[in-house]
Parts: C-alpha cells; structure tokens; sequence
C-alpha cells in the first residue's frame, strides 16, 4: 500500500440531539448532567445548531488530496468520523496530522494514541508545524483583511487554554507562533489571552480573555481584534466563545471585540499541510 494522510480533530456533533451522547464520549462514558446536555445545546443554537468543524476539515482533505496527489482522510477524536473508522485500511505507512498546530499532549498527544490504538499501519506522526511558514503567511492574510476590516487599536492573540504542566511544549510553542507572526504585521499594541477553559477542577493556563479585556479597558482601549493562533477552523471555540461569551464581555465593559477569519481552507493553509507531509516523508 502507498502512504496516505490521516488528517485529526477533536470532532462536533452534526445536531445538539446529538449533544448527550458527544458528551459521554468526551467524559469517556462518565454520566452528563441533563443541565450540562442544555447548556451545551444552547451554545450550539447560537450557530446555527451545528459546527461547521467537520465540513470544513473535509474541504481541506478533499484540497490537500488534490495537491499531494495521495489518499487524504478526516478522523475525529470524539466523533464520526473517528480515528479508528478513517484510519481502516486507509495506507502504509500513514501520516497522521494533526489539525492543531501546536502540540499539548492534552490534544494532539491523544489524536496520536487513538490512531496508534486504531491500526497496525506504519506510522508517522506529525507533532507540531507551528511555524510552518505557509501557516505563517496564511495569518498574515487573515490578520490584514481583520484589519482593513475592523480598524482595531489592539490585537489579542488567544489559544486553548489546557491544564498547566511544566514538561508540555504547548505554551512554549503558541509563543513561538505569535513570535513568529509580530514581525511580518504592522507594528502595533498587542495582547494574549487564553480562551475556552473546561470546568475540569485543573489549574488551566492563563490569564483568560475576560481578565485581558478588562485590563485594556482600564488602559482606555475600546477596539479589540482576536486572532485565534491555536485553532485553524471554524468551530465551537471559535464561533461561540470568541463570537458570543467573550464579546458580550467586551459590551459590558464598553468595548468592541471583533475578530479576523479564520484560516478554514485558505489557499496558504493548504500548502502549509502539503509541505509538513511532504517533509515527514
């Protein structure tokens, strides 16, 4: 068999009917609370009623088969299409990478257990491309269209918050990214912030978008652009916590937070996947 991609992500339901039973899969089968199941619906409604996580990693798969040439599929960790499912037959060896650019073993070290869990295929497994400079240059694109678009006096580069843990690469290498991007945008006032927390009793990297947003509130800035350095697709993160908790924040204090596209299956992102796959083999 010839190599193939495996392309992985954490996965939404297709509905909030759905909702309870992507929950038990999340909690790994521990009950959810009928409360928990309605929030989480409500947050989905917000939206639309449905994450457009998956239709978006499919374009990307369907793009970045066209361009390498070889068989490309998507794997979810909490839904279907699963790991297991995507991976059945799918190649020898596999490259199995993630749609997380920056590596925490709380994300992509779990795509890579379950994929290793799911086939006996040689594999190659991609940590991080976190300064890939195609993913570099895709958010320069995004960043200036935000913009051109929204006049901010601020940017706040946020990422996923994870459980704090002194041997992670993680916040090391969302730095890295936001290092890496500074130089090639104009030269203004910039911020970072991490967003989406759980409830889990953990002690999660900080500080939190609320916390930065009422510190530059009291430094007299009312114009907030978000860049969401750690996730590349649209999804529940994204479209509700930066779209409706956080800027529902920023209108209690008197601001305006706006944010830029995010990357989804912007040409650049495209390449940028291609030559992580091509290095690796």
């Amino acid at each position: 068999m010839s190599a193939a991609v495996l392309l992985m992500a954490y996965g939404s339901p297709d509905s909030p009917e759905q909702m309870e039973e992507f929950l038990r899969n999340v909690f790994r089968g521990r009950p959810v609370s009928e409360a928990t199941v309605r929030e989480f619906q409500e947050r989905y409604r917000l939206f639309g009623g449905r994450s457009p996580l998956l239709d978006v990693s499919l374009r990307q798969a369907r793009a970045l088969e066209k361009m390498l040439g070889m068989t490309v599929r998507v794997g979810m960790r909490h839904w279907r299409p699963t790991i297991r499912d995507a991976a059945k037959d799918l190649g020898d060896p596999i490259v199995g990478l993630p749609l997380a650019p920056q590596y925490s073993r709380f994300s992509v070290g779990e795509y890579h257990r379950a994929l290793k869990e799911a086939t006996s295929s040689r594999l190659i497994l991609v940590e991080s491309w976190h300064r890939q400079p195609k993913f570099l240059e895709a958010w320069l694109e995004r960043i200036g269209e935000g913009l051109e678009r929204h006049s901010p006096d601020v940017l706040l580069f946020t990422a996923h918050s994870v459980p704090e843990d002194p041997v992670d690469p993680y916040a090391r290498h969302v730095q890295e990214t936001v290092h890496a991007i500074l130089p090639m945008i104009p030269a203004m006032r910039w911020e970072f912030a991490y967003q989406s927390a759980s409830s889990a009793p953990l002690k999660w990297l900080g500080p939190d978008v609320d916390t930065r947003l009422k510190e530059l509130r009291a430094r007299g800035h009312r114009k907030v652009m978000a860049v969401p350095v750690s996730f590349i697709s649209d999804h529940a993160e994204v479209l509700y916590d930066l779209d409706h908790l956080h800027r529902r924040s920023a209108q209690a204090l008197g601001m305006v937070l706006t944010r830029c596209e995010s990357l989804n299956d912007h040409p650049l992102l495209i390449e940028a996947l291609s030559d992580v796959v091509r290095e690796v083999l």
